[in-house]
């Protein structure tokens, strides 16, 4: 779904404004635009964009599992037009946020696990081995927005 994105192809061609990523786990492929986690992450810079990526992800993940839980619509398959799926995937974000300011409660009783994934479900997906030049610029980024910290005594 992701290569066939319209963000994917204006990631791909440098359109989109520099310094804008996507998180993603570790089963989609480290791209300049899309960092991935370190899966043996050294002490440091790499532990530290570690730590930080689980826990922004997580908050995106918690956000869309509440989503899923209160529109069952996004369970599963949409059968409908892309067209027409993006408006239903909308009309139910708007909707949500009513809901959230008008401190409306998400029912937890469907058997989901808060992730938008039936009890059980892991969401794995396969791993390709990612381009050089991304693994590059993903150690970059670690070194240079997760630095060490130095405790001084």
């Amino acid at each position: 779904m992701l290569t066939n994105s319209g963000l994917y192809q204006l990631f791909e061609r440098n359109v989109l404004p520099i310094g804008c990523h996507f998180l993603g786990d570790s089963g989609y492929p480290c791209k300049k635009w899309l960092l991935t986690p370190f899966l043996r992450p050294l002490p440091g810079p790499q532990t530290n964009y570690n730590r930080s990526h689980k826990r922004t992800r997580s908050i995106v993940e918690r956000a869309i599992g509440q989503l899923k839980r209160r529109f069952p619509v996004l369970h599963g398959e949409i059968r409908l037009k892309p067209e027409k799926a993006c408006k239903v995937i909308i009309a139910c974000a708007v909707l949500h946020n009513i809901c959230k300011d008008r401190h409306i409660p998400v029912s937890t009783t469907d058997g989901h696990d808060g992730l938008g994934r039936l009890d059980g479900q892991n969401g794995a997906q396969a791993v390709t081995a990612p381009p050089v030049a991304a693994l590059r610029y993903r150690e970059h980024f670690a070194n240079t927005n997760f630095p060490c910290k130095i405790i001084l005594f």
